[in-house]
């Protein structure tokens, strides 16, 4: 089936998808996404991501939207792709206006969706991923999930010209943070430590949702608090967990190894649990 899209309720191809020229989201990153999979034609974790979206909507102070029309939307344009195993990404915008910093309450926001098949990279699950650090430059407000992502991009990007596949986010304290689409985890004296999942420093991760959950059924303990950049590099093992990373080791970060430079147990045990939850419809 051709990749789909859907712009304030009209399902096109996403070749032939049109925005507003002055769409606030274009020109201010004025506006908030929320990025799913689907499994077997399942949308997963659906309504955990909703009350995100929700959330970040209330926070940018849009509260226009017809949620239960974008409800609709979603899931029907996602039954209408038909592909079972997608990537499913959609955003919800201020709306269009003559460019001006300020905006007008009677703005209608404008909705956009894609539906395409999910790129697999399920090996890196049981390899392993090398990682760098670099200091984290985004802006305060990261609990928040806004358009702003070009931080994130310039990250992402000097990770891959490093020959890495992550970029560690590390803030002025020398704390690890999360990375550029993921949450970051480590063991650390035998527990999990990930940092509060409060804080404006972090997105409210939905899988390190279900890695605390995961963690707790294990009888893993798991401690939220931000782990100094040192402590991070003597822990014994550690991972991103994300929605299109799921659970992914890191076996080496700038280079150096974590743990014993292999991905570690408890990463495979949480790896194997996650997709069990998955193949159960558990979310």
């Amino acid at each position: 089936m051709p990749e789909l899209a859907n712009v304030n309720g009209k399902v096109v191809r996403t070749n032939e998808a049109v925005i507003p020229a002055e769409d606030r989201g274009s020109l201010f990153g004025d506006g908030v996404y929320e990025v799913l999979r689907s499994y077997g034609g399942r949308l997963w974790g659906y309504a955990r991501h909703w009350k995100r979206l929700e959330r970040s909507l209330a926070e940018i102070d849009i509260r226009n939207a017809d949620l239960e029309q974008i409800d609709r939307w979603v899931k029907q344009t996602y039954e209408q792709s038909q592909i079972g195993d997608a990537t499913v990404y959609f955003h919800i915008t201020r709306g269009a206006a003559p460019r001006s910093h300020v905006w007008s309450e009677e703005m209608a926001p404008n909705f956009l969706m894609t539906v395409r098949p999910f790129a697999e990279r399920g090996h890196l699950n049981k390899t392993g991923i090398h990682a760098i650090t670099t200091p984290d430059q985004r802006w305060s407000r990261c609990d928040i999930k806004s358009l702003n992502l070009l931080p994130n991009v310039m990250a992402k990007q000097e990770a891959r010209s490093r020959q890495a596949y992550e970029a560690i986010l590390v803030d002025r304290e020398d704390r690890v943070v999360e990375g550029t689409s993921c949450a970051v985890i480590c063991l650390t004296n035998g527990r999990l430590c990930a940092p509060p999942n409060t804080s404006t420093s972090i997105l409210p991760s939905i899988t390190r949702q279900f890695v605390e959950e995961i963690a707790q059924k294990l009888g893993l303990p798991f401690e939220e608090r931000f782990v100094p950049v040192k402590e991070f590099f003597a822990a014994e093992e550690a991972f991103l967990a994300g929605t299109g990373d799921e659970i992914m080791g890191i076996t080496h970060t700038d280079r150096l190894p974590i743990g014993n430079g292999q991905v570690g147990p408890w990463t495979r045990k949480i790896y194997n649990e996650y997709r069990n939850r998955i193949a159960k419809g558990e979310d």
